[in-house]
């Protein structure tokens, strides 16, 4: 152990109960003690003679008794004062590297508050405060193992992450820090801790940003790239597959076909993929108007028909009158709508899919429903979860949503989008027995509710004759 610590190490074992680490806080206190016994003797003999001369003045005879006693609760009355005096005059005479030093960090602390990035927070703890310490400098390092002599090194921390040191010292005075001024420092220490940590955060932060940022630029431009060779491939085979550069056999126009649909799965976990980017840096924007839910639905028909593959599968809707109109996004409300509807045909070999939208409170419901083959209870947490490819016991059910297996992504980015509207979704399922997905968006304020709530009194839902047989 060096020869300073020892020596703090024994002032601490047989001084402690006067709260002393150093041999010159011993003649501090001697100082202040002496000053507090002379300030004491001096205010008992003034008040002494003040009491009892103004005693003297009213009464004709002095009581002593009732004089020493208001003199000596005068003067108990006064002690802390006496003290507090005693201890200021003896640090502004011989130790003023001492005096005030708990107003000192009080002040420093709430300029720390302004500092805002870790360059000024170094200018301002080497520059500005060692004058005040009258210290020969403060520094901030990130090594913790970097001490000063005759100085002070402070951890600085927050929780268990270690944030870096701050060193304070050498005292211009060659004093070493005694007790009280540790004491008073730990302030500084939790500010400095504090303001580091925010630093910390805001350059994380910043950091994540321009990571994102970077992630974003780089897949927008992979996606522009792709696209145009993508689509040359689709075009270009389609056009083969169906005929118009020659005549084609049954195999070549399964192959054909099965390069367009792979093109066009790669098209669309492009698309996916930089959706969901967007989505996570916070950079997807809505175009929102006031839109006719009606018209985007019977929009969005046509465009599913083509992926009903020749299955026996009825769509149908059921959509209520007068429903009001919706501020929205026009182009992403039908990209919720064209998801959840490929993800109903894709998973129901037979059967029926219903649209439906009701007007209820302040939002219109919006559900799509089919009979297919449905979802266990315990995967139904996981839907909207990025990537997930559910997995069942029932083999036969493993095998046809592996055979019609997506980019897991549909389903994570429609929730986004219905949340970036100010709606939410849901989703109810049974094995074997269909599934249900429910999303509600919130009405535009530019109708009137009274108008929006006009409904047959005999019930809310009527049938639209809008059928699409895909038999």
């Amino acid at each position: 152990m060096k020869p300073g610590l020892a020596t703090m190490a024994k002032n601490r074992s047989w001084l402690s109960f006067l709260k002393i680490s150093t041999w010159w806080e011993v003649d501090r206190l001697g100082l202040i003690l002496t000053g507090f016994a002379l300030a004491t003797g001096l205010t008992y003999l003034a008040f002494f003679t003040l009491i009892h001369w103004f005693s003297s003045l009213l009464l004709q005879e002095v009581n002593r008794s009732v004089t020493v006693f208001l003199t000596t609760l005068t003067t108990l009355l006064l002690l802390r004062s006496l003290y507090n005096w005693s201890q200021k005059t003896t640090d502004s005479l011989f130790f003023p590297d001492t005096a005030d030093l708990k107003d000192k960090i009080e002040a420093i602390c709430q300029k720390l508050t302004e500092i805002d990035n870790r360059e000024a927070l170094k200018q301002f703890l080497g520059g500005k405060t060692s004058a005040r310490f009258q210290v020969e400098g403060i520094f901030l390092h990130r090594d913790s193992k970097l001490a000063i002599t005759d100085g002070l090194t402070l951890p600085l921390e927050m929780g268990s992450h270690s944030l870096g040191s701050l060193s304070i010292g050498p005292k211009r005075s060659g004093r070493s820090f005694g007790y009280v001024e540790r004491l008073a420092l730990e302030r500084l220490q939790e500010q400095v801790s504090l303001v580091l940590s925010g630093i910390q955060l805001a350059e994380a932060r910043e950091a994540a940003e321009k990571t994102n940022q970077l992630k974003l630029n780089f897949l927008t431009n992979i996606s522009h790239q792709l696209r145009t060779p993508l689509n040359t491939i689709i075009n270009s085979t389609g056009l083969v597959a169906d005929g118009a550069l020659g005549e084609v056999n049954q195999p070549q126009t399964e192959f054909l076909n099965q390069a367009v649909q792979g093109s066009e799965y790669l098209m669309k976990l492009l698309n996916d993929i930089l959706d969901i980017t967007k989505i996570e840096t916070g950079q997807l924007t809505l175009q929102p108007e006031v839109i006719d839910l009606p018209e985007v639905i019977k929009e969005v028909l046509p465009l599913i028909k083509s992926t009903l593959q020749q299955k026996p599968i009825e769509l149908k809707t059921e959509l209520e009158d007068n429903l009001p109109a919706l501020t929205g996004d026009r182009l992403r409300i039908r990209q919720i709508l064209l998801n959840l509807l490929s993800n109903a045909i894709k998973f129901t070999p037979e059967g029926f899919i219903w649209v439906r939208a009701k007007f209820e409170g302040d939002m219109v419901l919006v559900s799509v429903e089919d009979t297919g083959i449905g979802m266990a209870q315990e995967s139904l947490p996981l839907v909207f979860e990025d990537y997930q490819q559910l997995s069942m016991k029932h083999q036969d059910i493993v095998f046809e949503r592996r055979r019609h297996s997506g980019t897991g992504l549909g389903l994570s980015i429609t929730r986004a989008l219905v949340e970036l509207h100010g709606g939410r979704i849901w989703v109810e399922s049974e094995l074997k027995r269909g599934t249900i997905f429910t999303f509600s968006l919130p009405i535009s304020a530019s109708k009137p509710a009274s108008e929006a709530k006009s409904l047959p009194a005999n019930g809310r839902q009527k049938v639209i004759p809008a059928k699409i047989d895909g038999s």
